[in-house]
């Protein structure tokens, strides 16, 4: 990577650069910034940069905003390679074992989805749009689930995570179906048609490392890769699922983020039956099985066994979770 050819396209210096998290923290003559490669096609970016300066431009200022190269563009293309640079933001990385990190993430979640409503991407960039796609994503991961099994008892020799999937498919399958009902019967495609109108986004990856928290307390977002319009309560089930993860699916803590969330923007009747429909559907175990099966992610058997039961052993706390979550909501 040239990096004084890509500063250059962005009209700044570097003077002095080091690793950090799979990019780059370059200190420049114009401040401390982030060089990174970009996956994304230039398309993406102009959706992405498109988004975030609509949502500072509105007044929500904490976030990571992309650098404008010589050519006007939020990126530059440097021996066939689309690389990017950001303001680096100082501060601590959120803790979700902290209460006040936790409801100030979730007050802060509550600020950029009504910031970013409305957002019109600007000409040239990619179609991001999830609105309307649960029922077939849901439907799809289901007919994973049951075709791997099918494969899984037709082999001779079964390895030992074929043997754990064939003892637990079974009850994932079950509450894949029950969230799929719950989705069936509530009034998404009503909140998708008026969705559709307002156009609200969504961040996509809002977690403890996209969260950054600086010396004045103030909480900032970055990492806009996967932000695209999508409900909020996509992002609302989300950080609520990673956060009960470390806390054994204390329903206490998940309720009292919903209500941080609430205060800033209040979330209706519908929207927690579609947070209950994301709750109930296991999206870790029909992950980590389709990366072992599908061969997409290249890690040990012994790595996938880990996971697998990370997922597993969480299957009693979760769906004791999902019942009193049910219990409380209907």
């Amino acid at each position: 990577m040239n990096v004084e050819a890509i500063a250059k396209k962005f009209g700044v210096k570097v003077l002095d650069l080091k690793p950090l998290r799979g990019v780059y923290l370059a200190y420049t003559d114009k401040g401390t910034k982030i060089i990174k490669k970009s996956k994304k096609e230039p398309e993406k970016l102009l959706y992405i940069h498109g988004l975030k300066e609509y949502i500072y431009q509105r007044g929500f200022h904490n976030l990571d905003r992309f650098l404008i190269s010589k050519q006007g563009l939020p990126f530059v293309i440097e021996e066939q390679k689309i690389y990017i640079m950001e303001d680096f933001i100082f501060g601590r990385e959120c803790s979700f074992s902290n209460p006040f990190d936790r409801s100030a993430a979730m007050r802060t979640l509550a600020e950029l989805h009504i910031y970013g409503q409305g957002y019109i991407p600007p000409t040239g960039a990619a179609e991001r749009n999830d609105i309307g796609k649960w029922e077939k994503n849901y439907l799809r991961k289901i007919n994973d689930m049951v075709t791997i099994k099918q494969k899984v008892k037709m082999k001779k020799y079964k390895d030992v995570f074929d043997k754990m999937y064939l003892e637990d498919v079974d009850f994932f399958l079950e509450i894949a179906w029950r969230a799929y009902d719950t989705l069936r019967n509530s009034r998404y495609k009503i909140l998708c048609k008026v969705a559709e109108s307002i156009k609200p986004i969504c961040h996509h990856d809002y977690t403890y490392h996209n969260i950054i928290i600086d010396k004045n307390y103030r909480i900032n977002i970055i990492d806009f890769d996967y932000s695209c319009h999508e409900l909020p309560c996509y992002d609302i089930a989300a950080v609520i699922q990673r956060v009960m993860r470390r806390f054994s699916f204390n329903i206490d803590i998940a309720l009292e983020m919903i209500m941080d969330y609430d205060r800033v923007k209040p979330i209706t009747d519908d929207e927690i039956i579609l947070i209950l429909s994301l709750f109930e559907f296991p999206q870790r175990f029909w992950r980590i099985t389709d990366r072992y099966y599908s061969g997409k992610t290249q890690w040990s058997r012994e790595k996938f066994i880990k996971k697998y039961y990370e997922v597993v052993d969480d299957k009693e706390f979760m769906l004791d979770f999902i019942d009193d979550f049910r219990r409380i909501v209907t």
